[in-house]
């Protein structure tokens, strides 16, 4: 195992207070697989990418509890300089907003230069490194600066900072939301291509379950801080466990039902601060029944590797409630 994610907990300061935005997440990672961590915007999912190598800014938000067992090793026990050899070495980010991400005043060849493990660079590393992400157009340039490349090529130099260094994990926070359509599909076949080439693992982080579904081997469906379902792609395709799931994929437009409507999931993600009893999502679930509203159920395994938060998982599942498309 690359990486374990062990009940982690995250809170964020509001009014004074620390509220659990992450509470209680365990996430696991092989070697040269992709796991897909999805869920609605503000449901925790980005938090849990930050908090992997302790990103999390202190004046903001504390890493509450929990572990993150990089091979083992504890990442949350390191110091400041050890974690140092860890962030942007054997664990790399992509971020969603590529423009913002890179410094204007710099130019490419230079934000490059400062990823690679040896600072004595040679034009041809760098070349070599703006190829396999599709630039050759400005391979061999100096005086590139981001401004001058469209969005797109701006995607593909983060990509290139994050593999620089030859990383072991690459964390995607959704890689490809700002994005047009055609754009999304190069970029997710370049981060495909290099995942086989290079042998990566890779924390593929979107609100899009369709990317999702392209990319991941494994998929962990998060809701209101948690992980409400878990387990290999096939599997989460085909039999959706959890209500939530099940209304995800059903919100993937489709050009075989394009005159039936979409059973849209009811209502709006609840707030942190005031999260239902129970089950976080009985009061947007079509299938709740009185018992949801007592008490949070926990992760169930239902078949080998695939788990769910539902006390009705396996009744749905028989009843083909959990069927997907």
């Amino acid at each position: 195992m690359l990486l374990e994610i062990r009940d982690l907990k995250v809170g964020y300061k509001v009014d004074g207070m620390l509220t659990e935005v992450v509470r209680g997440v365990d996430l696991e990672i092989r070697k040269g697989e992709c796991v897909g961590l999805v869920g609605e915007s503000g449901c925790g999912k980005t938090t849990v990418g930050l908090a992997i190598t302790r990103l999390i800014p202190e004046r903001k938000g504390k890493i509450i509890s929990g572990r993150v067992l990089l091979e083992g090793r504890d990442l949350f026990g390191l110091d400041d300089e050890a974690l140092r050899a860890v962030r942007g070495k054997r664990i790399s980010y992509v971020f969603q907003e590529p423009f913002s991400s890179l410094n204007p005043v710099f130019t490419i060849y230079e934000q490059i230069k400062e990823s690679l493990p040896e600072k004595k660079a040679t034009d041809r590393a760098i070349s070599e490194i703006l190829k396999a992400v599709g630039l050759d157009e400005i391979a061999g340039r100096k005086k590139v600066y981001p401004h001058e490349l469209s969005g797109g090529m701006q995607q593909r130099v983060m990509i290139a900072m994050a593999i620089a260094s030859r990383p072991e994990l690459l964390v995607l926070d959704e890689p490809t939301t700002a994005l047009d359509v055609t754009v999304q599909k190069q970029i997710l076949d370049l981060i495909m291509e290099l995942k086989n080439k290079m042998d990566l693992s890779i924390l593929f982080i979107s609100h899009d379950l369709n990317m999702i579904f392209r990319a991941a081997d494994r998929i962990n469906v998060m809701y209101a801080g948690r992980i409400a379902e878990q387990g290999p792609k096939k599997d989460m395709v085909s039999k959706p466990l959890h209500p939530y799931t099940r209304g995800l994929i059903e919100s993937i437009p489709c050009i075989g039902h394009r005159k039936k409507a979409f059973d849209a999931i009811e209502g709006r993600t609840p707030l942190f601060s005031d999260l239902p009893e129970g089950c976080k999502f009985h009061p947007r679930c079509r299938f709740r029944v009185e018992a949801c509203m007592k008490e949070e159920p926990g992760l169930e395994q239902v078949s080998s590797g695939h788990t769910a938060r539902c006390i009705r998982a396996k009744e749905l599942l028989l009843n083909g409630a959990g069927k997907g498309r």
